[in-house]
């Protein structure tokens, strides 16, 4: 009879001290310390057919070739296969600046922003999270629950006027409660812990310079204090995977105290939810990796506005004639906001250029989703920010008794917000690179393969 077995392992990334900062476009000054180190945390199971893995690392994002990097070393270097690992950062917005798309050539260059030697050496230091995790495997079982957890809240809020707004919207769609699952050992010791909750990592805000998981190390700091190990040398290791949080902020921001206030609430209650859960039955492991074909935005019409506005504003600035005063500096300010405008487009237009996942004749992005399968625990890779309301609908899957829908993972394609939003606007529909109904799009491939992985397990 196969047996389920699981392995955990962690490694540090340690980023120098001294780098830029990702996260905060107005964030002023470098990296001054570290309040808590940024690592890679992995977790590895096996059917003794099927051999999945999970990695959490603690960075804004990591796009596709150095994810594709990350598991295909993996897979050379054991018996795990590409397709079935997952690679997620935490989103942190404490983080190291570094080429998130891909590893830097050995002839590139770079400012004293970036460290070149470290970016070179992070995929292998994810790779080999992995790898550790996978040599201490050992008979294992399951145990997921469900936790009220209130932290996050809506950040699109709809003024008078029609537009919406980058603030809090109490009133708007959140997640009300976050997934937990706890690996244990068959001496009834914990290996590992997995939190699964929608919540930009963003407590600490701009004004913060020391690498920090922000609020989600706290929980998984926690966790592992808690529930400590009979062994001392034996730890567990917590891993915490950012949900569908396109459109979700903490509704308590500012500081490591708040930080540390709600992780460690959650990872109490968590373990309360834990105790009083039954031991999953069944551990039978499937993956699959879906490709994605999403129709990117129409920027013609969109330019050719921001094109008129420029030149709208440039002419009355040109065709001023009232000297200097609150009148100049007002039209320039207009002039400046048209060319922010533009150039931002421009970007995307740029991006998408130069984006090898793209198929420039047909004007669509290439990208997949990966789904495993551990018994009646699905997780749910999403190569993005996914809105909360699409990721709810993931939640609500009848396949699986527990999903954990997993954002910024083995890829990063920006926002992923839902049909209506784009009809609204705002901050994340400005900046996305996809089309509408790209999210919708998104739910329907993931819940049919669900409907075939539940079909397959039996």
């Amino acid at each position: 009879m196969a047996q389920f077995r699981a392995g955990a392992a962690r490694v540090k990334l340690e980023p120098p001290v001294g780098l830029a900062m990702l996260g905060y476009g107005g964030r002023i000054g470098r990296s001054i310390g570290v309040h808590d180190d940024l690592a890679a945390q992995a977790l590895v199971f096996s059917d003794d057919v099927r051999k999945v893995a999970i990695v959490g690392v603690d960075l804004l994002a990591i796009g596709a070739r150095i994810a594709d990097d990350i598991r295909a070393t993996v897979a050379a270097r054991s018996d795990i296969p590409a397709d079935a690992i997952l690679v997620a950062a935490t989103h942190t917005h404490s983080g190291p600046v570094f080429n998130l798309y891909a590893t830097p050539r050995a002839d590139a260059k770079a400012g004293s922003d970036r460290n070149l030697q470290w970016e070179h050496a992070l995929p292998e230091k994810i790779a080999n999270a992995i790898l550790q995790a996978s040599a201490t495997l050992q008979p294992a079982t399951l145990r997921a629950a469900t936790v009220p957890f209130t932290l996050g809240t809506n950040r699109r809020l709809l003024r008078a006027d029609g537009r919406i707004q980058l603030a809090a919207n109490y009133a708007g769609i959140a997640d009300p409660e976050a997934s937990v699952l706890e690996v244990r050992g068959t001496d009834s010791q914990p290996i590992a812990f997995v939190l699964n909750y929608p919540c930009h990592g963003v407590v600490l805000c701009e004004d913060n310079l020391l690498y920090s998981r922000d609020w989600p190390g706290f929980a998984m700091d926690a966790l592992e204090k808690q529930k400590p190990h009979a062994s001392p040398k034996v730890q567990p290791i917590s891993i915490f995977l950012q949900g569908a949080t396109g459109n979700i902020d903490p509704r308590s921001r500012g500081s490591f105290e708040v930080a540390r206030e709600h992780g460690e609430q959650l990872a109490r209650d968590a373990l309360v939810a834990l105790s009083a859960s039954r031991e999953l039955s069944g551990a039978s492991i499937i993956a699959r990796r879906i490709p994605l074909s999403l129709q990117l935005k129409d920027l013609a019409k969109e330019l050719n506005v921001a094109h008129e506005c420029v030149a709208q504003t440039q002419a009355s600035l040109d065709n001023h004639r009232g000297g200097g005063g609150h009148q100049l500096k007002r039209l320039r300010d207009h002039h400046a906001q048209s060319l922010a405008a533009l150039h931002a487009l421009e970007a995307l237009q740029d991006q998408n250029r130069r984006d090898r996942r793209v198929d420039v004749a047909r004007g669509e992005l290439i990208t997949a989703l990966t789904i495993l399968a551990i018994g009646d625990v699905a997780f749910v890779g999403i190569p993005g920010e996914l809105f909360v309301e699409l990721g709810l609908a993931l939640k609500a899957n009848h396949y699986f008794a527990h999903t954990f829908v997993v954002g910024y993972c083995n890829d990063f394609i920006g926002y992923l917000p839902t049909r209506d939003a784009y009809a609204q606007r705002g901050y994340e529909v400005e900046t996305a690179r996809v089309a509408a109904d790209s999210g919708e799009l998104i739910v329907t491939a993931a819940l049919t393969a669900l409907a075939n992985l539940r079909a397959e397990i039996g």
